[in-house]
């Protein structure tokens, strides 16, 4: 699912992106590499700076989505309360990605929840399905 990087930061003021940037690590990938498969821990969440990203749904690899905008975002199942990626990503060209950790971004906003909700809006699920998370975070 496309979402754009613009409409992940759309309200938050730049102090706020300045630290989801901080959090975020620039990686670099091969065509052929396998950012998550469907099944594995949901621990990050992506977003597109370069190159194109294949999503699959189910293990015959049919496509569902190719990301190949900058700015898009995907994995964002890890924020809506998933344990596991529902999809796997593969990377059609080389590739860079922001690679987020999910526990990072969400302590960040548990600091500023208004941000959180601005943020996760943008997200095609029920965003307080992430504030129902277990006290694992340290709420």
């Amino acid at each position: 699912m496309y979402i754009p990087q613009k409409e992940l930061f759309w309200g938050l003021n730049q102090n706020v992106v300045n630290r989801v940037m901080a959090i975020a690590e620039r990686k670099a990938f091969k065509s052929g590499d396998v950012l998550f498969q469907s099944g594995d821990a949901a621990q990050h969440l992506y977003i597109l700076a370069q190159g194109e990203v294949r999503i699959t749904m189910d293990e015959a690899g049919k496509c569902v989505y190719t990301g190949n905008r900058v700015g898009e975002a995907f994995g964002w199942g890890c924020l809506v309360n998933s344990d596991t990626y529902g999809g796997s990503a593969v990377c059609q060209t080389p590739a860079v990605v922001l690679k987020i950790d999910r526990e990072r971004l969400l302590k960040l906003f548990d600091d500023d929840m208004e941000s959180g909700y601005l943020f996760l809006s943008a997200c095609p699920a029920p965003w307080d399905a992430v504030w129902s998370r277990p006290a694992s975070r340290g709420r």
